[in-house]
């Protein structure tokens, strides 16, 4: 893998079944009618982007997908299927040769039944093997206990905690905005700590906090 891209072109009919009649594939731009209806009972912020807060429109879904569309080679994102509805998300954002950062979200509703510890789980095994990405991290807030529990659970190792790193997204203008620190958890092929120099966390990226482990 050279730089940021991700060379997803031949497995864009990723079918990887996770349990309980759920499976995980590839999303595409025209899967916006997923997101509106998978954000309609959304209250915070979903996976693909800070905002809107709440339920996606059809306009924002395609706008979100248009963003993370796998066939630009940069960030994509692999939705949990159940049947033909969407129940949560996982983003894989790359950040610099070998290294990824991956988000996931879980509609409020389906929350607690463990669907984001097997995607997770599923899509880090997926990055490594199929991917060959050596380094994927999590961003976590310090007091998210259900992901810090997610990401212990899953093999992760925290690394670092970034003082006042991400965005709370309370105002739209980033500096009148609070922000608060974040801990890097980080896992690898090998399952040794990623050597030294290695990418860590971009700049103050603010992306929205994981959900719903």
């Amino acid at each position: 893998m050279d730089g940021m891209d991700l060379d997803v072109q031949l497995d864009l009919d990723l079918d990887l079944e996770i349990g309980d009649g759920l499976r995980l594939r590839v999303l595409a731009k025209d899967d916006a009618d997923l997101l509106v209806e998978a954000t309609s009972g959304e209250s915070a912020r979903s996976l693909w982007d800070a905002y809107p807060v709440g339920p996606y429109s059809l306009i924002d879904g395609k706008k979100a997908l248009a963003a993370w569309d796998p066939d630009e080679g940069g960030q994509f994102s692999v939705g949990v299927m159940d049947g033909n509805r969407l129940l949560g998300a996982v983003g894989l954002m790359p950040d610099g040769p070998g290294s990824v950062e991956l988000a996931y979200w879980v509609r409020p509703e389906q929350r607690g039944r463990g669907i984001a510890s097997r995607a997770v789980g599923a899509t880090t095994h997926w990055g490594h093997t199929r991917l060959a990405v050596p380094r994927i991290w999590l961003e976590i807030r310090p007091d998210n206990e259900p992901s810090l529990r997610l990401a212990r659970r899953l093999g992760y190792r925290l690394e670092s905690r970034m003082p006042r790193h991400c965005r709370d997204h309370v105002h739209a203008d980033p500096a009148r905005d609070t922000w608060h620190d974040c801990l890097i958890w980080v896992h690898t092929a090998t399952g040794r700590p990623p050597e030294r120099g290695a990418p860590t966390a971009r700049a103050q990226h603010g992306r929205p906090p994981a959900a719903g482990a």
